[in-house]
């Protein structure tokens, strides 16, 4: 089944796991704690459900960028110029730590789990440069 979005809401990179039945994504809808958040739908009996609000990890401020690890249990996304993750345990998402920073964002992950983000360059407040970076997974 298609999922169909408002299209008054800001929604972006869509990011959906391996059995089809959750779909992370970054939206400044309303109800969420501010600015952009992340938002999770859930596909129960070929229906998704209402988008929640990924309370744990979101803030006033804005996260967006959601990936999630190849095997689904931490959830790394973009707040603030750097990149930050967030574990699951016991199915619940946990308060997120701070990965890479300065002016780092939007990441990825691939199959092994390496992480691969954008490392943007400002000068007199405009972006002049964004390189892609990668962190080989310990």
């Amino acid at each position: 089944k298609e999922v169909q979005f408002q299209e008054d809401y800001q929604v972006g990179e869509l990011h959906i796991t391996s059995d089809g039945k959750e779909l992370y994504y970054h939206s400044s809808r309303s109800g969420g704690k501010g600015g952009l958040d992340i938002w999770k739908l859930t596909k129960i009996n070929d229906k998704w459900t209402n988008p929640e609000n990924v309370e744990e990890i979101n803030s006033a401020g804005d996260e967006g960028w959601p990936a999630l690890s190849p095997d689904e249990n931490e959830l790394w996304f973009s707040k603030d110029y750097a990149v930050w993750r967030s574990k699951k345990i016991n199915g619940e998402w946990q308060t997120p730590e701070k990965m890479f920073s300065p002016l780092a964002g939007e990441p990825t992950l691939d199959a092994q789990g390496n992480v691969y983000f954008v490392h943007h360059f400002f000068k007199n407040n405009k972006m002049i440069e964004a390189d892609i970076y990668f962190a080989r997974k310990k």
